[in-house]
């Protein structure tokens, strides 16, 4: 049978003990540089979230019902933080083979943030455009330039990353990222119970990033700006998308950790992961309930979207189903290759695009969003149905053009 992951051939052997202790353990320890290669089960779970957000992207209407408390609980709240979770992931494989340094780190950091205000900025030109804004530099008007709203995805994931690389000096380790999950939701939770003592509850006009930025304007003698207050929440919106990302990194050393010992073995991955799921699920539990301790009332869904209880929450689910994708995708519990495997590969393809399709599809939205009339509030007015079969095209452009390049072994980048 043909093998589908690099995984089965070298996840045994990583921490195999010389003597051979484990069932079906040998003595030959595989070089550092050669012990991981590209897990299929990984890239699927990443392509299948990114056809899921390309797809809440891409359908103009989003045909989604919507009820309180619930209704700010969309497809895309929970997309990003388990895209996170999947970047988490990557991360702490790239750790363990020596892939990831600082340098890289901070190359990828300043990718998304450049990326994501590129995109503002383009946005912002194509705004003052449609509104006939001109360049004048006397009359501080810069063509919409000037309006550029510092915010978005790629920027909240920009911050997430400069975060996990800074926790990636740190842990190198399950117990180590388990202890930065840990603290990491300790301050997240102390945040909420101090916000939520000072304003009583949380929402737009009282939360972590508005205090912050009315306190120093307070401070200042000066007014709060709006787009300084955009700023500053992307930012700590990106702060809470590094706790699902350090809970994936948690999730992946956990099971190196029990791929350790070989052979009859392979079921310690189960209970790995499911000792994960455990702990972020007991955190966010923990998250919940901590602004009672004031006592206020526990979080609703609309208040908790980037904070601990939510995140943390996603992340358990996501280790559930790693815990049920890595032993059957990559290899089954008896130590062969799984039959899934070739299942999961058109998935994966799309995860190894990733960034390429879901900054594509947002970049795409939000400029046309920026058109006067807008083409997007028009194709939403056709209903329902128009948007999910524009959605579903889309997804199958992605699809197609991440097959083809799988198989002709392009490399695209963004």
């Amino acid at each position: 049978m043909t093998n589908t992951s690099a995984t089965t051939r070298v996840l045994g052997t990583v921490g195999a003990r010389s003597g051979g202790s484990g069932r079906g353990g040998g003595s030959h320890r595989a070089p550092r540089s050669r012990r991981i290669g590209r897990v299929v089960s990984l890239d699927a779970a990443r392509g299948l979230l990114v056809l899921a957000t390309v797809f809440w992207l891409a359908a103009p209407r989003r045909p989604f019902p919507a009820s309180e408390p619930w209704g700010a609980i969309g497809l895309d709240a929970i997309a990003l933080p388990a895209f996170a979770v999947v970047l988490g992931c990557s991360f702490a494989m790239a750790q363990h083979r020596s892939w990831m340094s600082g340098g890289r780190m901070i190359r990828r950091t300043l990718i998304l943030l450049l990326l994501g205000l590129v995109l503002a900025a383009a946005a912002a030109l194509v705004a003052g455009a449609a509104a006939g804004i001109p360049f004048d530099a006397e009359a501080g008007t810069l063509g919409g330039l000037e309006r550029t709203r510092i915010a978005g995805p790629l920027v909240q994931l920009g911050v997430a990353v400069a975060v996990l690389g800074f926790l990636g000096m740190l842990a190198r380790s399950w117990s180590g990222w388990s202890l930065a999950v840990a603290v990491s939701t300790a301050i997240g939770a102390g945040t909420l119970w101090l916000s939520t003592g000072l304003c009583g509850e949380l929402s737009d006009r009282c939360s972590p990033a508005t205090l912050i930025v009315t306190g120093v304007a307070d401070a200042a003698g000066a007014t709060a700006d709006p787009l300084i207050t955009a700023g500053v929440t992307t930012v700590v919106a990106g702060l809470g998308l590094a706790l699902p990302a350090a809970a994936g990194a948690a999730l992946v050393h956990a099971l190196l950790r029990a791929r350790s010992v070989t052979g009859g073995q392979r079921g310690r991955v189960i209970g790995y992961g499911l000792l994960a799921a455990l702990l972020t699920a007991v955190l966010s539990v923990l998250a919940y309930f901590t602004p009672t301790v004031w006592g206020q009332q526990p979080l609703q869904p609309a208040t908790a979207l980037w904070t601990p209880p939510l995140t943390l929450a996603v992340a358990t689910l996501a280790s559930l189903l790693a815990t049920a994708m890595h032993p059957s995708i990559d290899t089954d519990l008896r130590g062969g290759t799984s039959a899934l495997g070739m299942f999961a590969q058109p998935f994966a393809a799309v995860g190894r695009i990733s960034l390429l399709a879901v900054g594509t599809t947002l970049a795409a939205r939000t400029l046309l969003e920026t058109v006067s009339p807008s083409p997007v509030a028009w194709f939403a007015g056709l209903g329902d149905i128009p948007s999910i079969a524009l959605g579903l095209v889309v997804v199958a452009l992605w699809l197609t053009l991440a097959l083809w390049a799988d198989r002709t072994g392009r490399r695209l980048r963004p």
